[in-house]
């Protein structure tokens, strides 16, 4: 099988590490993480996560949480203001479509955007623990700035931790994390 050239994909997938997170920059945080920090973190804890929960196919766990973000590097980093103005299906196809132009000339594009799909529809346990640990992510992230000062994120604080009830693991580090928070106030 021939190897695909991935030296135009190099650079879009470089520019993760340049394009800062939105929502923070938004809330007037200063020296925001980037996208590529946010999806490493995810990455990781995924795996670290994945291990502590039995029938979890790690392989297909961490490719979802690499692909999660991935068309960002076309899009930039939407906030929800966005997602609110442009409508989740819009900004859903915009994603879809950034994907299917980074990755489409692959050989396994085909699986990378199904993986992607199932992520966006959460329709695999894998899905839902990457978009719990997204979240999860988030909320440290949330801590880790208002630990320096910041304050005015409570909109990336979610008011329950109903989405985390299906992995006791996250769970816990979203009670960990709120915790934490309190002890700020």
């Amino acid at each position: 099988m021939d190897q695909p050239n991935l030296s135009a994909f190099l650079p879009r997938l470089l520019s993760l590490k340049l394009l800062p997170r939105t929502g923070w920059l938004q809330r007037g945080v200063r020296d925001v993480e980037s996208i590529a920090e946010h999806s490493y973190s995810v990455a990781v804890l995924c795996l670290l996560i994945g291990d502590q929960i039995e029938g979890i196919d790690q392989g297909r766990l961490l490719a979802i949480a690499l692909l999660h973000d991935l068309a960002e590097s076309l899009l930039g980093d939407l906030p929800a203001t966005a997602t609110r103005l442009l409508g989740k299906a819009t900004k859903r196809q915009a994603e879809r479509d950034g994907l299917v132009s980074l990755i489409g000339h692959l050989p396994r594009a085909d699986e990378y955007l199904a993986l992607w799909e199932e992520y966006t529809a959460g329709t695999s346990r894998e899905a839902r623990l990457v978009k719990a640990v997204d979240r999860l992510e988030l909320m440290a992230q949330a801590l880790a700035y208002e630990r320096t000062g910041v304050r005015g994120l409570d909109e990336f604080w979610p008011p329950n931790d109903d989405w985390a009830a299906e992995f006791p693991p996250v769970e816990a580090l979203a009670a960990h994390l709120r915790a934490e928070r309190t002890k700020l106030q």
